[in-house]
Formats: structure tokens, sequence, C-alpha cells
């Protein structure tokens, strides 16, 4: 098995966080792979900072990141992207939706495939929300001709396109853009449906209207982009 960087962006977890952490370190410990666990604390403004140093003390293996402002999803997702430092990165919620035991059922596809996704089967989302999945993912499809699964869900990632591809999203559309030119130079990726809880604490902010203003001029820019540069697309590096 490939080594792994288990990733947890942060914001008002203070009900969850201990409990996801401690949890995690239990099933990755027992695992015996190579692993690394970070967590960012995106400017909480309950406990979750606090709770993360604590346990990051009393845990081995487990390292604690601290924006010195709510940064919001995009910052810290790239953050805990860029601090990575194992053949993998898994970058899960502290919200309980996703199961961090749902790393090894998706690590044996890592011999076949670059990117694994874990498709939501079902999404406790109202109306608005799923609709804004819905075009999130709808968009690549239509635009670039890259099917996404599921964008915004956990995912499983060969570092190496991360460190490989600059993005010039702004947004949460940046998880999208990565899958697109991954895809485009010939990665291979997969989509892992597994069923998902409902949210245990915190509130999404993936249908704020400013999250949603700014992704769709990601999508302009993206385009933009790679069609300016078409002439030097990227060749896969690997068969």
């Amino acid at each position: 098995m490939p080594s792994v960087s288990v990733c947890f962006p942060a914001y008002n977890e203070q009900a969850t966080i201990e409990g996801v952490l401690t949890e995690a370190h239990e099933l990755l410990h027992a695992s015996g792979l190579d692993y690394e666990i970070l967590v960012c604390n995106d400017g909480s403004e309950d406990r979750t900072g606090r709770i993360i140093e604590e346990t990051a003390r009393r845990l081995p293996n487990i390292r604690a990141l601290n924006n010195p402002r709510n940064m919001g999803i995009h910052d810290t997702f790239e953050r805990l992207y860029r601090e990575a430092s194992k053949d993998f990165v898994f970058l899960n919620s502290t919200d309980r939706q996703w199961e961090t035991s749902t790393l090894f059922e998706m690590l044996p596809l890592t011999g076949n495939f670059d990117i694994v996704i874990a498709s939501r089967k079902n999404k406790h989302y109202g109306t608005i929300r799923r609709f804004v999945s819905w075009a999130f993912n709808a968009l690549p499809a239509i635009l670039f001709g890259v099917e996404t699964h599921d964008a915004g869900a956990v995912k499983l990632v060969r570092r190496e396109i991360i460190e490989r591809f600059p993005l010039v999203s702004r947004s949460p559309f940046s998880e999208a853009e990565r899958l697109i030119r991954a895809s485009r130079a010939g990665y291979r990726i997969v989509s892992y449906p597994v069923t998902v809880l409902d949210r245990q604490a915190g509130r999404s902010r993936g249908a704020n209207p400013g999250v949603v203003a700014e992704s769709i001029k990601d999508v302009a820019r993206v385009w933009w982009d790679l069609r300016t540069k078409r002439s030097n697309r990227e060749s896969p590096s690997r068969s």
C-alpha cells in the first residue's frame, strides 16, 4: 500500500474534532500504513483550535496547522494539500459525514487509478444545495468534456498531481479544476460510491452566494486558461 497523508480541515467543529482525530489515529496506527495526519484549524471561533492542539500533543503523527484567520474552504484545502508529504493525500471532513475507515476501501484502487473519489450515494441536501451540486459537476462535462463524478466529495489523490498542476481557481471549484487537468493529462480517475451520514457538527458553506459567485467566475477562468494554453497541453507522465 502507498503512504498516505490524511488531512482534515476544521472550522467550528468542537463537537466532533477530538473524536474524529482519535479514531483516525487508532485506525491508521493499527493498519501498519506509512501515514501522517494533518489538521488545519481555519480560524474557528469556538474551542476547535485548542482541542486540536491538545490532541496533537497527546497522539503521535498528528500535525496541527492554524490559519491566522478564517480563510475559507479553498485556501484551507490548498494549504493542507501543500503541507502533505506522502504518496497519496486523503482529504476528509471533520463533521463525520465520511468515516475515515472508507480510506481502507479506497486504497486498493490506487494500483490502477491516480484519483479515487468517494462519491456520495446519498446527499443530505435541500433543493438549492442539490441544484448547486448538480451544476458544479455538470459544467465540467459540458465545457471541458471531463466527468468529475462528485467533485465536492472526499478524494484520495496522488500527490504528484497536486504538485504538478498550478490552479487558477480561487473557490472550491479548484476541486473540479484539479480533476479536469488531471484527466486531460491522462491520469486515471475512478468513482467509488459510499453512503455518507448527515452532518453532525458545523454548517455547510458550499451554497453560500459569495462562494457560488466566485465558483462561476472560476469556471470562466479555467475555460480561458485551458483555451489559451491549448497548444502547450501537459502530456501524461504515467501510462
